[in-house]
């Protein structure tokens, strides 16, 4: 401790990075600051709370890195904190990414649905939710804005032209006022003028349900329910388009709570929220890292108002030049929306025993224990195969945070048939997941999970250690002959058992349900495509290509049957075909 106290005094007052460490070694901490001495010097001189007490017990060495610019220091902090997953860290290792829907800056431009915003793109619209609303409203604005589509310069009309999703690039030259006029009409839409269009579909899903085709009513049902955000009222009114994004956080005792609201063009797009351990580190610190994180991947708005308590000197030059304290009016509304937000953040979680006390983390405590890990299990993936012989074979990546499910997280992957056996296959999953992973900077797990034995162990290192990434813990989880979960592989590749009635047990054998099912999901869908080519080719005129785009637009049988003449031949485009098809499917489906 003698030699800790005399490298805390004699460390430069610069900026730079520290890293604390254990009697083990290991990386507990790391952090920045504009003054290493002042800020590492008040770890040990002030009061703390219990949990940070532990923190500071744990401390029995540090290092230090001098840097020169804040960029350097913000790059540094957080490739520390990817490689050593410091467990006093855990706030500022989730993946800030949301999805956007961009416009391309070509001659005949095009949608595309990405996962990071890029400046490249002519208009970036997001960051939109999660989930499946924005590729809903993708498909939305696919059908009622056409842009190019298609490759384009094809010579011929392309499949998606023809039902009026295409702009017509495909065989001919699209003027750029015609470009010009949907952009317009896209940038009012996510302005939230949507009246027009709104009506539009209302009126085609009740012409819809009245000549009794009910399926395609509700698609247009759904595609209404997909952009309900955009026509939604705000509570607060404002009175101008600029992009704004409100900060907020709260504490409580040993947690942090922080909220992030994004409005695009005036309207409230998304909002993301975490709530974690909360060990007396400098606020500003923290809150500028998160801020580093969410714009690292995501659009930078027109102002960015945060709550007093945050020194603006803290946060990143960039960042600087938007970031205002909420003075005016509006700004202090939505600032205390921002609030109400994260305080009712915190109590649902408190409510759903979602504090860093309940089972789940505790279970996830054990299993490191178990292992022999020392840093807290926060990011665990677990990867499974499913396949139906060699014709459909599926890889899957579950992910759980804080000993949670992160279904935003989850993955399939179509496995290449060509792999030799499931073994490979499963490399050939792994190193997709991991190697893209590694191109687009996501944080990585500190726990891999396979479903498999020792043999599946030796083939999931052999990938890891090709990236150079063997320092991630690999386990196995093995099942019994009634295809129960069983036993563990730990890190000595040493057979566990597991205690069928521990919480431990229960923690792993769902997961290990949970990526089954996940897994399985992928190739029914694969199946259910291919058992609708193969019931079509028995109408007349249908070819296997004819048949894919009828599924492109009416994925099932009875969506297809639900369909009016008109709708089939739009795609069909051959009159006794399609007639054979309505035929078909009344009298054999």
């Amino acid at each position: 401790m003698i030699d800790l106290q005399n490298k805390v005094q004699n460390l430069p007052s610069q900026a730079g990075c520290y890293i604390y460490l254990n009697k083990a070694g290991d990386v507990i901490y790391v952090g920045k600051a504009k003054n290493l001495k002042k800020r590492v010097s008040s770890y040990f001189n002030r009061v703390h709370n219990i949990k940070t007490t532990r923190l500071v017990r744990e401390i029995v060495d540090l290092n230090y890195f001098i840097v020169t610019n804040e960029k350097e220091a913000l790059l540094l902090e957080e490739n520390l904190i990817k490689k050593h997953h410091p467990k006093y860290n855990i706030l500022l290792n989730d993946d800030k990414a949301y999805p956007y829907i961009v416009i391309t800056k070509e001659k005949d431009p095009q949608y595309k649905y990405v996962r990071k915003f890029d400046p490249k793109y002519l208009k970036s619209y997001g960051p939109l939710p999660q989930g499946t609303s924005a590729r809903k409203i993708l498909n939305l604005l696919e059908q009622s804005y056409p842009l190019r589509r298609c490759k384009g310069g094809l010579g011929k009309p392309c499949f998606y032209f023809l039902i009026g999703q295409c702009s017509g690039a495909c065989f001919q030259e699209v003027y750029p006022k015609y470009y010009q006029e949907q952009i317009k009409k896209i940038v009012q839409f996510f302005a939230g003028n949507t009246q027009t269009l709104h009506q539009d579909l209302i009126n085609k899903m009740h012409f819809a349900a009245s000549n009794l085709q009910f399926e395609q009513a509700q698609r247009i049902k759904d595609l209404i329910k997909s952009f309900a955000f955009v026509v939604a009222a705000n509570s607060v009114e404002l009175n101008d388009t600029k992009d704004r994004d409100v900060l907020s956080f709260a504490l409580n005792n040993d947690q942090i709570v922080i909220t992030m609201l994004f409005y695009r063009a005036g309207k409230l797009l998304n909002k993301d929220q975490i709530i974690d351990q909360y060990y007396e580190q400098d606020l500003n610190e923290i809150l500028a890292f998160y801020l580093a994180q969410i714009y690292q991947k995501n659009m930078l708005p027109n102002q960015l108002i945060i709550p007093d308590q945050l020194d603006v000197s803290d946060l990143p030059s960039e960042l600087k030049k938007i970031a205002t304290y909420p003075i005016h009016p509006i700004e202090k509304k939505l600032m205390q929306i921002a609030i109400s937000n994260t305080e009712e953040f915190m109590r649902v979680a408190n409510l759903q025993g979602q504090t860093l006390t309940d089972q789940a983390q505790a279970t996830i405590i054990t299993l490191g224990e178990i292992l022999g890990i020392q840093d807290y299990l926060h990011h665990i993936e677990m990867f499974d195969l499913s396949n139906l012989g060699d014709e459909f074979v599926t890889g899957a990546c579950i992910v759980y945070k804080n000993g949670q499910p992160d279904r935003h997280s989850f993955r399939k992957y179509n496995i290449d048939i060509a792999a030799q056996d499931d073994l490979h296959r499963l490399q050939n999953l792994l190193y997709r997941r991991f190697q893209k992973a590694l191109f687009e900077k996501r944080a990585l797990p500190n726990l891999i999970i396979i479903d498999g034995g020792i043999t599946h162990v030796h083939f999931a290192k052999e990938v890891l250690q090709s990236l150079n990434l063997a320092t991630i813990p690999v386990i196995g989880l093995v099942k019994d002959d009634h295809h129960k979960t069983n036993a563990l592989i730990d890190l000595q590749e040493q057979v566990v058992p597991l205690d069928r009635k521990s919480p431990l047990y229960h923690f792993l054998s769902g997961m290990q349900i949970r990526v089954d099912a996940y897994a399985k999901s992928g190739f029914r869908k694969k199946q259910n495509a291919q058992f609708t080519t193969q019931v079509l080719l028995q109408v007349v005129g249908l070819g296997t290509k004819k048949i894919q785009e009828l599924y492109k637009v009416y994925p099932t049988i009875s969506e297809m049957k639900a369909c009016s003449f008109e709708e089939l031949n739009k795609v069909v485009k051959n009159r006794e075909a399609t007639n054979n098809l309505l035929l078909f499917l009344k009298n054999n489906v």
